[in-house]
């Protein structure tokens, strides 16, 4: 019995038969048969009819030709309630007509239909199709189907398919002050007072020592030296080191921690924000985002892994884990969370980022008042409202 399923199943698939039209092929013997046995002319003529129909449906399927599908979207990264415009461009690419045939586009869970008519050789039709967005994410586009079929639905072949294309819904984004004079503040990452041989700028001048290296010598001014002394006078290129700060974002996704969708929504958003703030302040960024990382990517590519992030039960010390192993050199972490995150696991997951870490916690807590605390080192930041967040940046470096 199982085998016998198991070759219906198989037949099913290979076949150009839809299920209705598996339907109509049963009803059709049947009513042959008991047209047969019983004498009852009008039953056998209705099974004789939807066997011929079945028989002319699956006719209609044979042949046809393979045409050129090229799928595109403009722009391919918008923000949430932005219509995008899809385009299927359709080539007779052979050198003989084609037949008509029925293209379907799947956009998001739904299917965008077109009837393709007879092309001739070298034709190409262009068939625009709106890509409406309501939340962030990414909405997949295609494959794109060729499908030869009948009115009737009884039968159904598909010649060719396209690729797929991606839409990105970024999340999005508030305006936040330069992090310099906030979370990063005192870090390393701008110019320090360490002495250095070899950077890329010099910033001071001084005279030549026993041992130095003639060719940090700055010749324009030791030329300018020279003559007002009227000896000879060499003046030495002085470095100092400058260092890169780079911030680590954690995102936590699990969706139980956050008082609802909205909520978790407003998380992607501030932990979105902070990052994208600092790569505009030219700092290297390392994501990671329930089960998405994005490693010291410009912003475009890091919004994207944003608009990938669903909810994952990854717990907080597997993120940081994941973080320490991706970028060792963060020196600062952006930690956001839900309101009741135990400080417990938030330590466990300070342990594995290492002491030189500075850590933030933001707390999303919709509806309490915004504050900032410090526990063990550890500032943690609530954000009763996504408004707040600008102050909250500000308010670190007042600290």
């Amino acid at each position: 019995m199982t085998d016998l399923r198991r070759l219906l199943d198989l037949l099913r698939e290979r076949s150009v038969v839809t299920r209705t039209g598996w339907g109509a092929a049963v009803v059709g013997v049947l009513g042959v048969l008991v047209g047969w046995v019983l004498g009852w002319d009008e039953a056998r003529l209705v099974g004789i009819g939807l066997l011929v129909l079945l028989v002319l449906s699956v006719l209609m399927t044979l042949g046809g030709s393979r045409v050129d599908l090229d799928l595109s979207v403009r722009p391919v990264r918008v923000r949430p309630g932005v219509t995008a415009d899809g385009s299927l461009l359709v080539t007779n690419g052979r050198s003989r007509r084609v037949a008509p045939a029925d293209l379907e586009v799947p956009v998001d869970g739904r299917i965008e239909a077109f009837r393709m008519g007879s092309l001739g050789p070298g034709v190409r039709v262009d068939y625009p199709f709106p890509i409406p967005t309501r939340r962030r994410g990414v909405v997949v586009v295609g494959p794109v189907t060729t499908v030869l079929g009948d009115p009737f639905g009884l039968a159904r072949r598909t010649l060719n398919t396209s690729r797929t294309v991606e839409l990105f819904v970024h999340p999005e984004v508030v305006r936040l002050p330069s992090l310099d004079a906030g979370l990063v503040r005192d870090l390393e990452g701008r110019p320090t007072q360490d002495p250095s041989v070899s950077d890329l700028d010099f910033h001071t001048l001084r005279a030549y020592l026993p041992g130095d290296d003639r060719r940090h010598v700055h010749w324009q001014s030791s030329a300018r030296m020279s003559a007002a002394a009227g000896t000879t006078t060499l003046m030495m290129k002085g470095y100092t080191d400058t260092r890169r700060s780079h911030l680590g974002v954690l995102f936590d996704a699990r969706l139980d921690g956050y008082a609802d969708e909205g909520t978790f929504e407003r998380g992607i958003t501030a932990a979105a924000s902070v990052a994208v703030r600092a790569l505009r302040d030219e700092m290297d960024v390392s994501v990671v985002a329930g089960g998405h990382a994005v490693d010291r990517a410009g912003v475009a590519r890091t919004l994207d892994g944003f608009s990938r992030v669903e909810p994952d039960d990854s717990d907080l010390p597997s993120l940081a884990a994941r973080l320490s192993g991706l970028a060792p050199g963060t020196s600062i972490v952006v930690m956001v969370t839900g309101a009741d995150t135990p400080v417990a696991e938030v330590q466990r997951a300070a342990g594995h980022l290492g002491p030189h870490v500075r850590l933030h916690v933001l707390r999303v807590a919709p509806g309490e008042r915004s504050t900032i605390s410090s526990v063990l080192d550890i500032t943690f930041l609530t954000m009763g409202s996504i408004g707040d967040l600008a102050r909250l940046v500000r308010a670190v470096g007042g600290q």
